[in-house]
């Protein structure tokens, strides 16, 4: 239980730190946001070497090390998405009445290289660890990808609240894409998914009976759980920025005003520079 609580601990932790530090870097103003690709890289580097250092040892601290490896990555395309390098070929917002599959197709557009990053880097990960004896690194890293996958096709598809201060003003141009009027019945699917996710790792951990496996598969469960956290965001008349106000600079309250919806409050987040949409908080 004491190894099942660190990890949960842990994770929740480095969730919300994580996240804070790259919504700081993202809309740190720099005279060039190349500025912020130098570090990003350097931190993805550090975190693969620690992927591989950490693979043939199923250990308790190298357990953490692969997740903290999997961050690692993780942050290094995220800084390189926020900062605007890694995208798409599309940089501009959605025409007005483009519906069906033009709508998808310029979204896609917009997000195209990065996408395609992500999955390449999972595929490596997956390649290079698959049989390893600790492959919680890889094992994260997917996790993280497909509950970032669900997020987006929720908000592309209908999510009333996905409205968030998280991305800076240059990637203002992605809440076009975005359907704020409903409640797309993949919500439903996304939910169910990522809640089997949860108790799988649940599972595996309660089942487990070395240390090392059963702070990985908690660290996996809790992730998950982070996961439908966010994916309730996304429908709850929650900020989820709110957890992150030291990082955004942004106070006030943690709800959106009923009657206002999520329009009248991007229209406000737009007025203060501080618009954003979950284009997924971490991270995450």
């Amino acid at each position: 239980m004491g190894l099942a609580l660190a990890a949960f601990v842990v994770a929740v932790t480095a969730w919300w730190l994580a996240t804070g530090a790259v919504i700081i870097a993202a809309r740190r103003p720099v005279p060039d946001p190349l500025y912020l690709l130098i570090p990003a890289s350097a931190l993805g580097v550090a975190g693969i070497a620690i992927a591989l250092a950490t693979a043939s040892d199923l250990s308790v601290a190298s357990v953490y090390g692969a997740f903290f490896a999997a961050l690692m990555i993780w942050a290094f395309h995220e800084i390189s998405f926020l900062s605007g390098h890694l995208t798409g070929p599309r940089k501009k917002g959605l025409p007005a009445g483009v519906r069906g599959g033009d709508r998808f197709r310029l979204a896609w557009a917009t997000v195209r290289d990065h996408e395609l990053a992500l999955f390449l880097t999972g595929a490596v990960l997956v390649f290079v660890l698959w049989g390893a004896a600790n492959p919680f690194c890889w094992m994260v890293f997917a996790l993280m990808w497909l509950m970032r996958l669900l997020t987006k096709l929720n908000v592309f598809l209908g999510a009333p609240n996905a409205v968030s201060e998280i991305l800076p003003a240059r990637m203002a141009y992605l809440t076009s894409y975005f359907r704020t009027d409903r409640v797309h019945a993949f919500f439903i699917v996304s939910v169910v998914i990522v809640t089997a996710l949860m108790t799988a790792g649940v599972y595996l951990a309660v089942a487990s009976e070395d240390p090392a496996a059963i702070t990985g598969w908690s660290l996996i469960a809790t992730f998950a759980f982070l996961g439908l956290v966010e994916h309730l965001f996304l429908v709850l008349p929650v900020r989820d920025a709110a957890l992150w106000g030291w990082a955004t600079g942004r106070t006030g309250s943690g709800f959106i005003r009923r009657g206002t919806g999520a329009a009248g409050h991007l229209q406000s987040s737009q007025e203060d520079g501080r618009v954003a949409k979950r284009a997924a908080p971490v991270t995450g």
